[in-house]
């Protein structure tokens, strides 16, 4: 890789044209040059920097000036992060606003949205700090975009407001995804990494970059049990960098388990496809559990199906540590996230009576959040859950109680066996008009028949009642079977809230049961 000793030199006024037309590094590591159309020196980025609409919010005197410090910023940030600032730029230059006229400020807050609009303001800040710069916008300027709140009204606050499709999910809701992923994946449905993504969101309610930087070697074994190490998404001076500060947190034996079997699948793929590129024994430790694989301008074929990881000379680099491009990009897994969102028996949400909202990812660090507060712990505790260097932003989870949880809970409670969704199964007369009716190894005691290809790991008959492969026996006692399930949940959450109420669920499906069997069985007799 040649970089020019004029893109290290700072631009003068005689010289930016120059300089804006000499390749620079970015922040992956990989090259582009400023006048170039559409900057995506990421391959793996969702969308590319459209710098020139951008260029069209300020004067003609300006914009050599703002091209640079965009030029600037994507040494320092991501190409997903520089293009929306692009984006924001652009619009507001159709709408007719100036970002250097501090007349136009009010209009910029309230034309973005509170993310949009703060990298916007970030990216200001950035470009007055930018000394390398002749041209910068003055500090006169600054104060009002640093003073500025950042949201426009407080009760529109996804958290507080308990947003059915942004905020916090009920324990309902928790409930109904948890045993939706655990299913789906046993029987083949979900394909390990969704699962472990999912899994991984709900548990620890990190920041999705957190998860996406993720490697093999984050998850250990040690004497003192099972670890998961997470890195720092939002750092600033000393502490910045892609992997440079981390956190060490418990975790599930079961869990650790699975990481380690697709481990061994993943390095498996990784020797049968690319024998001779590394030593994979050693690199796969820095192998991302969340694997790119392929470029822009991969062919149809491999988009169908895709290689176990991205076809590049950097894969030897994985012997000595994780390389960035490597790692799946944030619109690849919005993609995986919205697929799964219409997957036909994806839990409905009692609250919108539409299919839960997991694309907007920060909705399981709002509900870790909320959790973690109506379970009583202090605000450090829940600041360093979360991976906050204060308690400033946890505290608003204080002023969601846990009476208001349970009062929505307490509205729905009528119709959730109806709404939720909880069995999805189909009810038969009998064993012989069931799938694998006739294998012994597929009755569930006298109740049921298991309609799965491959035998899982559920509770039988318990966690069965909300499987989309249980046929529940029309004539069967299912009430016998709800009157158990309800006396484990009570025995259980005596002692630990959280996993009893992972009985939910399973107890909305059995009552579904019942009340189907007695409809059938009823317009059987009314036809005799």
């Amino acid at each position: 890789m040649n970089i020019a000793v004029e893109a290290l030199q700072a631009p003068t006024k005689d010289s930016l044209d120059a300089w804006l037309s000499t390749p620079r590094l970015a922040k992956c590591g990989e090259v582009f040059t400023p006048t170039h159309p559409m900057w995506k020196p990421d391959k793996s980025a969702r969308k590319p920097v459209n710098w020139k609409a951008a260029l069209a919010c300020v004067s003609p005197d300006w914009q050599p000036w703002l091209h640079a410090a965009l030029a600037y910023r994507m040494a320092d940030h991501a190409t997903s992060s520089v293009a929306k600032v692009a984006s924001v730029l652009s619009r507001a230059a159709q709408a007719g606003l100036d970002p250097l006229n501090e007349n136009h400020l009010i209009a910029l807050r309230e034309r973005f949205n509170v993310s949009e609009f703060s990298q916007f303001a970030a990216f200001m800040v950035f470009w007055r700090d930018c000394e390398s710069l002749e041209q910068r916008p003055p500090q006169s300027l600054i104060e009002p975009y640093q003073a500025l709140p950042r949201k426009k009204k407080s009760s529109h606050d996804v958290i507080l407001s308990l947003d059915p499709e942004q905020g916090p999910f009920t324990q309902v809701e928790q409930d109904a995804l948890h045993q939706w992923i655990h299913e789906q994946f046993c029987h083949g449905q979900l394909d390990p990494e969704q699962y472990l993504y999912l899994r991984l969101l709900m548990i620890y309610g990190q920041r999705g970059a957190q998860v996406r930087m993720m490697v093999f070697s984050d998850f250990t074994k040690t004497d003192q049990g099972c670890k998961v190490r997470f890195h720092w998404a939002k750092q600033k001076d000393d502490e910045a960098g892609w992997r440079a500060k981390s956190e060490t947190f418990s975790l599930d034996e079961d869990l650790y388990n699975t990481v380690q079997a697709y481990k061994a699948m993943v390095l498996a793929q990784l020797w049968q496809t690319y024998p001779d590129r590394a030593d994979w024994d050693a690199a796969i430790e820095n192998v991302p559990l969340f694997r790119r694989k392929m470029d822009d301008q991969a062919e149809f074929s491999e988009r169908v199906n895709p290689p176990v990881l991205l076809d590049s000379p950097l894969q030897k680099a994985l012997e000595e540590a994780p390389q960035p491009i490597f790692h799946v990009g944030a619109g690849t897994v919005q993609g995986w996230l919205d697929r799964i969102e219409r997957i036909e028996g994806f839990p409905i949400s009692p609250r919108t009576h539409q299919p839960l909202k997991v694309t907007r990812g920060h909705r399981f660090r709002h509900t870790l959040g909320t959790d973690l507060s109506n379970a009583g712990l202090d605000e450090w505790t829940m600041a360093s859950a979360l991976m906050h260097k204060n308690t400033r932003t946890v505290r608003k989870y204080r002023q969601v109680s846990p009476e208001l949880l349970a009062s929505i809970d307490a509205k729905m409670s009528d119709h959730l066996a109806l709404v939720v969704n909880a069995f999805t199964g189909i009810i038969v007369t009998d064993r012989t008009s069931a799938k694998n009716g006739d294998r012994a190894d597929r009755q569930i005691e006298d109740l049921a028949v298991c309609g799965a290809n491959a035998a899982c790991h559920l509770d039988a008959p318990f966690t069965c009642y909300a499987c989309g492969k249980f046929q529940p026996l029309l004539y069967a006692n299912h009430r016998a079977v709800l009157e158990r399930l309800e006396r484990r949940r009570a025995q259980t959450i005596t002692t630990d809230k959280t996993t009893g109420v992972l009985w939910d669920r399973a107890i909305l499906a059995c009552r579904k049961v019942i009340l189907d069997c007695e409809a059938t069985r009823q317009s059987g007799r009314k036809g005799e």
